[in-house]
């Protein structure tokens, strides 16, 4: 199974690559960038999350995700929920 290649012998000697089409000097392409930043691909976007842990009895927390999952929010609008409603309770509601 050992055969020997024979070479393609190839003569390159007049390769010369293509001469660029003539483009007219007014059509240019956009920056990358600016192309970027005015089309703000929401994908692109760095995300407005972070990330809190909490650490504290089973029960609350327990409490805190049964709550949760029975009204169907998110951890984040739930939070969001519940310190709404003790801000207004204490009078620091936001206007």
């Amino acid at each position: 199974m050992t055969q020997h290649r024979q070479s393609l012998e190839f003569d390159l000697d007049d390769f010369a690559p293509r001469a660029p089409a003539d483009t007219p000097a007014a059509v240019r392409l956009p920056d990358r960038k600016a192309v970027e930043k005015v089309a703000s691909f929401p994908s692109r976007e760095a995300p407005d999350d972070d990330q809190l842990n909490i650490k504290g009895p089973k029960a609350v927390l327990d409490r805190f995700r049964a709550l949760r999952k029975s009204e169907r929010y998110k951890y984040a609008d739930l939070l969001e929920f519940m310190m709404d409603a003790y801000e207004e309770k204490r009078g620091k509601g936001s206007q």
